[in-house]
């Protein structure tokens, strides 16, 4: 669908500038109109089909025997060959009956298909590509997370909401999590440098599951107790300092404010 919306696009585009497209040929007030709109979504619905099966037949090979850059761009010329010649028979039947265009018009028509096709395709190969890197670092992560066991009391191990583990932070590096819709994105420091990482969990789940690390300070914020280096108490004026210099005060809310203050009494800070 992405395709044909595209090549639509495209040929409105082109259309007004090619000599042989049928769009700059149709004119509402002459006899064959009616012959060329027909013949137009003829066409159309004819490559869509000859792409669906394309693809359907690409995909049963693909099973047999993962195909190479070359096979997929061979595969696409063949494609845009077949295309061509259908939109050249089209022109020739229906069109312009003139057998003297057939070479011309197969040329500029595999070159035009070619381009309607190439970038549609490029973006598809892309996303595919990075979907499918995604779910190897995934399958990646969770191998490590099956092999090496965490043996380090320091290093906490966050999941998502489905329970995949997705990062591994030691305890010392992380500063807060701050709730963002149904994501939390959690400020950790590496290598000197304050980084973030957007979580698909609930503050509630990270709360519940680090209680021993994690303080609730706003509806929104959990931060590290022992990144805390001050909690101003103020009136009109609540948050809490942490200890690098790179990152905001984290605001407090009211709600918190008196659980802050009897957990930093307890631990006498």
């Amino acid at each position: 669908m992405f395709t044909i919306l595209f090549s639509i696009l495209f040929l409105l585009i082109y259309g007004p500038f090619s000599s042989t497209s049928w769009l700059s040929l149709i004119k509402v007030h002459q006899p064959n109109y009616y012959q060329i709109v027909l013949a137009t979504l003829t066409f159309y619905l004819v490559a869509l089909s000859v792409l669906v099966i394309s693809k359907f037949i690409l995909r049963h090979c693909q099973r047999k025997r993962p195909l190479t850059i070359g096979n997929l761009i061979g595969w696409v010329l063949v494609e845009v060959g077949v295309l061509s010649i259908i939109y050249t028979l089209f022109t020739e039947l229906f069109i312009i009956p003139d057998p003297n265009l057939f070479l011309p018009i197969l040329g500029r028509s595999f070159l035009v298909l070619l381009s309607i096709l190439f970038i549609p395709y490029i973006i598809s190969i892309l996303f595919a590509t990075t979907i499918h890197q995604r779910k190897l670092l995934d399958r990646l992560t969770l191998k490590m997370s099956d092999k090496t066991p965490n043996t380090d009391p320091k290093l906490i191990s966050l999941s998502d909401n489905t329970g995949k583990l997705k990062i591994s932070v030691s305890i010392d590096s992380l500063y807060y999590a701050e709730s963002q819709d149904n994501y939390i994105k959690i400020y950790y420091e590496t290598e000197g440098k304050i980084c973030h990482y957007m979580l698909r969990s609930t503050s509630k789940a990270i709360e519940d599951q680090f209680k021993d690390h994690f303080i609730r300070c706003h509806r929104s914020y959990l931060v590290n107790k022992n990144k805390i280096i001050l909690f101003n108490n103020e009136r009109d004026n609540l948050y809490i300092r942490l200890s690098s210099e790179a990152l905001p005060n984290i605001p407090v809310s009211r709600t918190y404010a008196a659980s802050i203050s009897s957990w930093l009494n307890q631990e006498n800070l």
